[in-house]
């Protein structure tokens, strides 16, 4: 068993499991290459053409399949997702069915960096162009972790004779830089021979074939893992956060063992990746990241072999137009059609509502979804009853309808339901509110099985709604539910049960109040993550709702190894006056931590939308690339203690007694820390704090920052905890990501996790400055700490030197009106002569948790550091 030493137990356990699975053996179809005059050395496969057809595009019309280079993008619709864009000089491969793109080489956008990969398989339109509804976004077919480097992209055949269209990418397998390392430990060996990738499409095929070839110039056969438990075919899918993997034998769930192939919804267009005639091992899931393994073959001493490996199959919409994809390509017979509408209790279709098709054993057979009129097309098995379970948000769980062996058409009907208005307002001005709307029934609902794919919302909720307008429909089952209205930490919400009949329409207005006073001081969170991460499925503007939503006033964009900007949303969304948005990057290494780097700018015409590259460097050398930005960014060590090497402290062996990592690696050339990534000041302190204070202690001058980290917003809130930065004014029309950028620099911040902080020296300093003490060596300091009525708040301390030298109950300001919560404490602290530099910050924290907002968050504020001179 193959079980690598790593950092970090869980994935340790994780990687643990990938060889636990047996394989099926054996190879499809090789062809093998007698090497000329015996002389192994002369062994190599040709290349091709460089441009090939010159109208690819015209193959729908043709009846042919065509290949050829892309000269222009007009009237080419790039990929739905976003990401990876197709430009010139990339190559197509086209029919009337499909069309696909194959990157050309050189250094290439997201994880294998090589190029000559699949960019996008798209449905081809009425002009044989692509459609602009694929979803791919990145496959490695590797052979142990290698792939292919290309030194050619060629058209081996142009398809103008009416056969095959064949792209070849040839070129040496180079290790895949991302896995060079810890994750180096699962695929010991290296190959490094000569290869190629063919992508090769038939004429009216709905797949692509991906031929493999290898050359073996020594004496002995290269066996890739037949009949070991650890084969060296790798297949890695980084495709999470724009489809959704389902296998047949597993449905949506994740699976176990072997599986007949991958597939991944993407809604409109998906695919599903085989090897035919052999079964996929799947390995695991990880930040979403699908390792499944190949069953190897073997390359004969002296020869060069190609064999027809692997086929990826384009079909939709949804897992039930992929299987039937799958079933025409395999030359099966279609499953048998039912027609029919999903319909509410009024004889109305219902729209968008998930359709289940289950044997009578209970295998999950298909989903597909209702269009505009509540209209569904599903297959099932010939010959045999199904049940069919519709799946809608705000009904009651269906039970399932069941159909008979014989019938084709279903009408199904939804239990009575009732309806939630919400309209959301100011309570002072009577202005339309940006607000969250939670509806969580009394009755617990039932949770969907795995295998449908579809995730309940978290903490008993039926409902998470991000009304920009404060205006907010919702369907619900009939009965008693609690409706939660928020604003984030600032503002009064309103909680309140309700009960709701069967074909009710409930009219519920919310007037908030904003209690807590935070003029001249707006809250940023620099780690969000959304469908431009690789481990994060959330839309990129559903995550800009949630933040607005819970009254973040900076929201900023931190895709893993991507560049993208929230403002341009923003403005769009016509929310200019609620949020300022940014770009930045979390700069991802695989080895030695992840980091924040803000501000950036996205630029299209770089690698990764202008990410910055960190493979095969030291941390010094990443750390200068950073301080050559255009923006000059600050640097923020995220969540960088606790283990394995998403975390730099660790990963670098912090010394806290010396504040130093381990030498020949470390660099102390950052800004700010993580010291709080979605948690509080005592979920910390053995940790992170204990690292920063190490640090203060050192001598280096660097700042906390409080983030989120939300990868999903169904369960980790944006803005917990959050970054408050002075600017003087409350308008993010005003700022600049130049005026954000040097707020964070100068350390005159303070951290709210549902407390509001202010904390001032004796002459109105503020953290980050040098305070002058008085006589004695004595500084009275100032804290007002400010809550919503709904959030508690109890204890002070004061942190000298990283030592607590008191804790105090927070004292309420008397004759203070509210409705909020408002405190005010002076606290006298005293230099230490014998130090070479004193510091004290402070730590407030409450009772509890921030439900019904964030359930599970715990109210505290930090502050930075004030530093104290005689």
């Amino acid at each position: 068993m193959r079980c690598p030493s790593l950092a970090a137990p869980s994935f340790r356990a994780l990687l643990c499991v990938l060889v636990q699975v047996p394989l099926v053996a054996a190879c499809s179809g090789p062809d093998e290459e007698p090497p000329p005059d015996g002389n192994c050395d002369a062994l190599a496969f040709e290349v091709g053409d460089p441009n090939g057809h010159k109208e690819p595009f015209g193959a729908k019309a043709a009846g042919q399949a065509r290949a050829g280079r892309v000269t222009d993008l007009s009237g080419i619709a790039q990929p739905g997702h976003g990401r990876q864009q197709i430009e010139p000089g990339d190559f197509v491969l086209a029919n009337d069915k499909i069309v696909v793109f194959i990157e050309d080489k050189d250094f290439s956008d997201g994880y294998a960096r090589f190029g000559g990969e699949i960019l996008s398989i798209d449905k081809a339109n009425a002009d044989g162009k692509p459609t602009g509804v694929s979803m791919y976004n990145e496959t490695l077919t590797g052979l142990s972790i290698e792939m292919i480097d290309p030194t050619s992209v060629t058209v081996l055949k142009d398809g103008s004779d009416g056969g095959e269209a064949i792209v070849r990418v040839a070129g040496k397998l180079s290790k895949i830089p991302f896995m060079q390392g810890p994750l180096a430990y699962l695929f010991p060996r290296s190959y490094e021979h000569e290869a190629v990738y063919d992508y090769v499409l038939q004429p009216g095929e709905e797949r692509v074939t991906m031929r493999i070839g290898l050359v073996n110039k020594s004496n002995e056969p290269i066996d890739l893992g037949v009949e070991r438990l650890d084969p060296d075919e790798l297949l890695g899918f980084f495709h999470y956060s724009n489809t959704q993997l389902v296998t047949p034998e597993f449905g949506f769930a994740e699976p176990s063992g072997r599986v007949a192939w991958a597939g991944f919804d993407g809604g409109d267009f998906g695919f599903a990746f085989r090897i035919p005639g052999h079964e996929l091992a799947y390995g695991l899931t990880v930040s979403g990241f699908s390792l499944f393994y190949g069953p190897g073959f073997v390359v004969d001493a002296c020869s060069a072999k190609t064999i027809d490996r692997a086929e990826i199959i384009a079909g939709g919409p949804d897992y039930d137009g992929l299987r039937e994809a799958v079933r025409r390509v395999s030359g099966e017979a279609p499953w048998r059609e039912i027609k029919g509408t999903v319909e509410d209790a009024q004889g109305k279709g219902v729209v968008g509502a998930w359709l289940h098709a289950m044997s009578p054993e209970g295998e999950y057979l298909s989903r597909t979804r209702t269009d505009s009129f509540g209209s569904f097309v599903v297959h099932v098995p010939p010959g045999a009853p199904v049940t069919l379970v519709p799946q809608k948000q705000g009904y009651a769980p269906h039970a399932g309808f069941g159909v008979g062996a014989d019938e084709a058409t279903a009408t199904i009907p939804l239990d009575p339901n009732g309806t939630i208005h919400v309209v959301a307002k100011e309570t002072a001005s009577g202005a339309a509110l940006p607000v969250r709307v939670q509806v969580v029934p009394k009755d617990t609902l039932a949770g969907a099985p795995e295998a449908f794919g579809v995730l309940d919302e978290a903490n008993g909720r039926l409902h998470q709604v991000f009304a920009m307008d404060g205006n907010a429909t919702v369907s619900v089952p009939p009965g008693e539910h609690t409706v939660i209205v928020s604003r984030g930490y600032e503002w009064e919400m309103l909680a309140t049960d309700v009960t709701v009949a069967a074909g009710e329409t409930l009219e519920l207005p919310a007037n908030l109040a904003h209690s807590v006073d935070t003029t001249g001081v707006m809250c940023a969170d620099f780690h969000i993550h959304s469908q431009f991460s690789a481990d994060s499925n959330d839309r990129f503007e559903h995550k800009l709702r949630g933040a607005i939503a819970d009254g973040l006033d900076i929201p900023v964009s931190s895709e893993h190894e991507w560049v993208a900007d929230f403002q341009p949303s923003i403005q769009n969304m016509g929310l200019t006056q609620w949020a300022f948005g940014m770009a930045s990057e979390e700069l991802t290494t695989f080895t030695w931590g992840h980091f924040g780097v803000v501000p950036m700018t996205p630029d299209p015409k770089q690698a990764n939308n202008g990410a910055v590259d960190w493979i095969g460097k030291d941390p010094k050398d990443v750390f200068a690339l950073v301080r050559a930005l255009p923006d000059n960014p600050v640097l923020i060590v995220n969540h960088p203690s606790g283990g394995g090497f998403q975390a730099y402290f660790s990963a670098a062996a912090l010394d806290r007694k010396t504040g130093k990592g381990r030498d020949g690696f470390w660099s102390d050339d950052f800004d700010a820390i993580e010291v709080f990534n979605d948690s509080d000041f005592e979920a910390n302190r053995d940790e992170s704090i204990a690292d920063w204070f190490a640090l203060l202690e050192a001598g280096m001058t660097v700042w906390a920052v409080g983030s989120s980290d939300s990868h999903h917003v169904r369960t980790s809130p944006v803005g917990y905890p959050r970054t408050c930065l002075s600017f003087g004014h409350d308008d993010p029309t005003k700022l600049t990501k130049e005026l954000v950028r040097d707020a964070i620099a100068s350390g005159g911040s303070t951290i709210s996790g549902g407390l509001f902080m202010t904390a001032t020296g004796p002459n109105g300093e503020n953290p980050g400055q040098m305070v002058q003490t008085g006589a004695g060596g004595v500084a009275t300091f100032t804290l007002t700490i400010e809550a919503a009525s709904w959030v508690d708040a109890s204890m002070l301390e004061t942190i000298v030197n990283g030592k607590t030298v008191s804790t105090e109950a927070l004292l309420p300001v008397d004759g203070w009106a509210g409705p909020s919560k408002k405190f005010v404490n002076q606290v006298t602290v005293t230099l230490d002569p014998s130090r070479p530099r004193n510091w004290v910050l402070f730590h407030a924290k409450g009772g509890g948790d921030l439900a019904p907002l964030h359930p599970g968050r715990r109210p505290f504020a930090a502050s930075n550091p004030f530093f104290l001179k005689p």
